[in-house]
């Protein structure tokens, strides 16, 4: 009686991670026109990522060092997820410095007004990053967990209109601390992560579910 009663137990606990961890997976982070609106863009053109805030040394992965190593790991990071999207055109700041002219630098607006015209694009990507904080520790032990967020926007060119969004935002947690983290945790192998490794799989998860990118 004593092993049929240990075996429930475990069955019980298994089905309940189960359903935590599933909870955990349904949380909303971007947003796009209706299906029946979405129209095909022929060209998207991706601007280097921005750093958000003000810029300020908090210590807390906001200041401008940390925010413009995170633009820069972005900029990467995106690069390689779109590199067989047939319809998208990554740029760096100097080909966007050689497009621009002297006018049109400071205006985002123009700058997006502008590019469409000269690249025949329909949509720019614009990506600012908030946070990029790296762990203090290793894989196993840790003194402070990696934490980053950031914002992805789609805007048409002729409209400005925001076709599509998605917003990142996280700092990792143990699983004691956080029971329906346990998926996560499970995929990360049960292992504090690199702010690149946070990072690159929220920017993987959000372009997933981007439905104007072509592959």
């Amino acid at each position: 009686m004593k092993n049929i009663s240990n075996i429930l137990t475990v069955v019980m606990l298994c089905g309940l991670l189960s359903f935590l961890s599933s909870c955990s997976g349904r949380s909303v982070s971007s947003t796009a026109d209706t299906e029946q609106d979405i129209r095909p863009l022929d060209a998207v053109v991706v601007l280097p990522a921005e750093a958000g805030g003000d810029g300020a040394a908090d210590g807390q992965g906001n200041d401008s060092d940390s925010l413009r190593k995170g633009a820069g790991f972005i900029d990467l990071t995106i690069a390689d997820i779109t590199k067989d999207c047939r319809n998208v055109r990554v740029l760096t700041a100097s080909q966007v410095e050689s497009l621009m002219d002297e006018g049109n630098k400071d205006n985002s607006a123009d700058v997006i007004g502008h590019l469409g015209k000269t690249l025949h694009c329909d949509a720019v990507m614009v990506t600012t990053v908030h946070r990029y904080r790296q762990r203090v520790g290793s894989d196993m032990a840790i003194e402070s967990p990696a934490s980053a967020s950031f914002q992805i926007r789609l805007v048409d060119v002729k409209t400005r209109a925001v076709l599509w969004s998605a917003d990142f935002d996280e700092t990792q947690e143990s699983l004691l601390s956080n029971i329906l983290s346990f998926s996560k945790a499970q995929s990360r192998g049960f292992k504090w992560v690199t702010v690149e490794n946070l990072v690159a799989q929220g920017l993987k998860d959000r372009l997933a579910g981007c439905p104007f990118l072509k592959r």
